[in-house]
């Protein structure tokens, strides 16, 4: 019951993942987008590197697994009696907080473009929807190798 709500949370948020992209897109010179999880930190070199890219940079971080979190959160110690479960769990649910939600949005949004991506491990850093950068948790070894690359790969 709890994961159908949340799917629904999901597919809400989802939908207006789209204007997201394209607001987000035209607003810096690069799109970067983190795909990771709560147990993993992205980091900065410093704190210099990190003001200058992000003012080049349109930075956006996904922790994919905090819908799981929430939905392990609002499971516990539910009664084995499913009637009873389900009237707990909307309780659990309509009492979710103002701080909670834009976790699981940010997550469902995360979810829904590492599927656009066809990003199939994490941590990923997607530069402009379409160079990924997988394994590195520090983004400014990240954005080296992408500019890296960038610039081998210009005709």
């Amino acid at each position: 019951m709890i994961r159908v709500l949340l799917m629904i949370l999901t597919l809400t948020a989802s939908i207006g993942f789209n204007w997201v992209y394209a607001t987000s897109s035209q607003q810096k010179t690069l799109s970067v987008e983190v795909f990771t999880t709560t147990d993993q930190i992205i980091q900065w070199e410093s704190e210099e590197i990190n003001k200058a890219l992000r003012q080049k940079f349109d930075l956006q971080v996904y922790e994919l697994d905090r819908i799981q979190l929430v939905e392990e959160a609002l499971s516990i110690r539910l009664p084995l009696i499913p009637k009873q479960a389900k009237q707990i769990a909307l309780q659990r649910i309509q009492q979710l907080d103002e701080q909670t939600m834009p976790g699981i949005q940010n997550a469902a949004i995360g979810l829904a473009k590492a599927m656009q991506y066809s990003v199939d491990r994490y941590p990923a850093i997607v530069f402009d929807g379409k160079v990924v950068v997988y394994g590195l948790t520090d983004l400014s070894a990240a954005a080296d190798h992408y500019l890296t690359w960038r610039e081998k790969n210009r005709p």
